[in-house]
């Protein structure tokens, strides 16, 4: 086989095993912060709280992305302990939008 067909095979390996890494590992994270995040929700008292980490392009991220029935001051202070998460890169409360 050509050295360079060899490097090219072992670059393409490579790129498919660390992409598979980091999918895996991302989906335990964003596992672990979903419910580290709907427990604050649950512990403030928002009883038909939602907490979801994907964009509205579908893209999976940290920035929480909460919904739900509560006042302005509930919604600020569950914001700003999600904020204060480790791994959580910020809080949004957006508006629920009919299925």
């Amino acid at each position: 086989m050509h050295n360079g067909l060899k490097l090219l095979a072992g670059v393409a390996a490579t790129l498919v095993v660390a992409r598979g890494g980091v999918m895996h590992r991302g989906q335990n994270l964003i596992a672990a912060l979903s419910g580290a995040a709907a427990d604050a929700v649950e512990a403030s008292g928002v009883t038909d709280g939602s907490v979801s980490f994907r964009a509205p392009n579908g893209m999976v991220g940290r920035v929480a992305r909460v919904s739900g029935t509560a006042d302005a001051a509930t919604r600020a202070r569950v914001l700003n302990h999600l904020r204060q998460h480790p791994g959580i890169a910020g809080a949004l409360w957006v508006e629920r939008t009919a299925p």
